[in-house]
């Protein structure tokens, strides 16, 4: 780990291993480090997995912010993890290439209509004088590459699906003269945009997310805490961009590619098929021990 500058980073040789992991040597990066940026957003969408295991299979069912512990279980142990872990590992391997970062604080659209308290992290990544936001951690949603703050941008996330950013005020806001950048998503062409987070562009420092962290992953009322899940994008190599997502909820596996339906891959009825789906979807290899964390809880599945 880093600390020189001021801004925790990872040392050369943790970046050399990550950029290996995902299939991107510095080799290979393109000249524009805005491409630069887009691939390495795709690359980590498609390797790192969106997920909430460690909540569910471990002995500890806790989730930690530290950077080194984020790297040992992202790169070296090749799993994933949810927003505010994968984007905080991001941050840190963006800054070490040579970006400069911010962290935010946003908002999730609840099944109520409403927006949660603050509950995710957006990563704002300035590349020549444009700042753009880069979310690396809200799974199928999530809009798999940089978007410039550019109120009213839209943008395809995987075709047909369209997203959009809008600066202005939340319909909750007393004050309509307060603005937050909002994120919203259209299926395709004819179907209506839906609001899915929103993010303030004043920086959080890690103390801020500990608070949060510590109720998302320890609130049983948190979607995490109660939800087996796990997201990772298919690369498209002659696009070089997200060309689909494979989604584990709960006991069914999906995938859905550009252009096409959504497809039910698997339906699970036991802890042994999960773990198996696991391994053969997302590289997820589970130790005995960590299988037996979710015996007892709510979400194991018993057949």
């Amino acid at each position: 780990m880093d600390r020189s500058n001021g801004a925790a980073t990872y040392s050369e040789e943790q970046l050399a291993r990550y950029l290996d992991h995902v299939g991107y040597p510095r080799r290979e990066h393109a000249p524009s480090p805005l491409d630069t940026l887009a691939e390495l957003v795709a690359r980590q969408i498609c390797r790192a997995p969106f997920e909430s295991l460690a909540l569910h299979y471990s002995q500890h069912h806790t989730l930690s912010l530290d950077l080194d512990a984020l790297y040992h279980k992202i790169v070296v142990e090749g799993r994933g993890g949810y927003c505010m872990e994968l984007n905080a590992f991001f941050a840190a391997v963006l800054r070490g290439l040579g970006f400069a970062v911010l962290t935010v604080a946003g908002r999730v659209m609840g099944p109520d209509g409403r927006y949660t308290g603050w509950s995710h992290m957006v990563n704002l990544v300035t590349v020549d004088g444009t700042r753009y936001a880069v979310d690396v951690g809200f799974g199928s949603l999530e809009p798999m590459c940089p978007v410039p703050l550019t109120p009213g941008f839209e943008f395809t996330q995987i075709a047909p699906c369209r997203g959009r950013l809008e600066h202005r005020a939340l319909a909750q806001h007393t004050d309509p003269s307060q603005r937050l950048w909002v994120y919203s998503t259209q299926d395709d062409a004819a179907a209506p945009w839906v609001e899915r987070n929103c993010f303030a562009d004043v920086e959080f420092f890690p103390a801020d997310y500990a608070p949060i962290n510590y109720h998302l992953m320890t609130h049983p009322t948190s979607y995490f805490v109660q939800t087996v899940l796990a997201m990772r994008g298919v690369w498209d190599p002659e696009a070089r961009r997200v060309g689909g997502v494979v989604t584990l909820h709960k006991a069914e596996v999906k995938r859905r590619m550009a252009g096409g339906e959504q497809e039910l891959l698997e339906t699970l009825r036991t802890e042994e098929e999960r773990v198996r789906a696991l391994e053969k979807y997302f590289d997820v290899v589970l130790t005995p021990l960590e299988q037996r964390g979710i015996s007892g809880m709510t979400s194991e599945l018993r057949g």
